[in-house]
């Protein structure tokens, strides 16, 4: 049974970029890697790494926003970017390469999904590339009704503009379920015969023998 989650503009009267499957938004520098260099898999042929980048939704910036150095300058009329104060992350450590001022992306989009499913969101997977970073969270979708909000961090050494369009954050509906988990560490564990030779050509074993096609759309 497809699942279906819904993304609702706050403002039907401005024209915003929609949120998108995010297999739509893959990036240059990865649509140009090879698959196979070297007589080795590259990661373009990693299943895991590209299910991450395309599994999901990104919400996307909705007009270009300026860095100067030192702060945001907002361009457009409608305020892409607010603050937090700094006192509201404790102790939390933060990457040298990171400014220490919180900033949050201002989500112009309402999100709902089935009842008993909430969303994932966090920084678009794999894409250390952009210039910020957005924190991770998780919220019941299925029953919170306010536009969620991303906070993030920007490079200390970033000045220039981050175009509308770009991907901010990416959304994972999932279904809630719980859990309980169990670790075997008394008795040894056989692994299967073809971890010695899984990367050897013909490539694709794992997405040959293993993988399964996500939809998204």
């Amino acid at each position: 049974m497809i699942k279906k989650i819904n993304f609702y503009s706050v403002d039907i009267n401005l024209e915003l970029n929609h949120p998108q499957p995010a297999s739509k938004l893959l990036p240059e520098w990865f649509r140009k890697i090879p698959g196979v260099t070297e007589g080795i898999d590259t990661i373009k042929k990693c299943m895991p790494f590209l299910d991450s980048m395309t599994s999901g939704y990104m919400l996307v910036l909705a007009a270009d926003v300026y860095f100067d150095g030192t702060g945001v300058q907002q361009i457009s009329k409608q305020q892409m970017v607010s603050t937090h104060a700094k006192s509201q992350l404790g102790d939390m450590q933060i990457p040298r390469e990171y400014s220490k001022q919180p900033y949050k992306w201002n989500n112009l989009f309402l999100i709902k999904t089935p009842k008993g499913h909430s969303t994932l969101f966090s920084h678009p997977m794999n894409r250390i590339d952009l210039p910020f970073y957005t924190l991770s969270g998780i919220v019941e979708t299925d029953s919170f009704g306010l536009p969620v909000n991303f906070p993030f961090f920007i490079k200390k050494d970033f000045v220039g503009v981050i175009p509308a369009g770009t991907p901010i954050a990416q959304a994972l509906p999932f279904k809630r379920a719980d859990w309980k988990h169990h670790v075997e560490d008394e008795k040894p564990t056989k692994l299967p015969v073809y971890r010695f030779t899984m990367h050897n050509p013909p490539f694709g074993f794992y997405k040959k023998h293993f993988w399964s096609r996500k939809k998204y759309q």
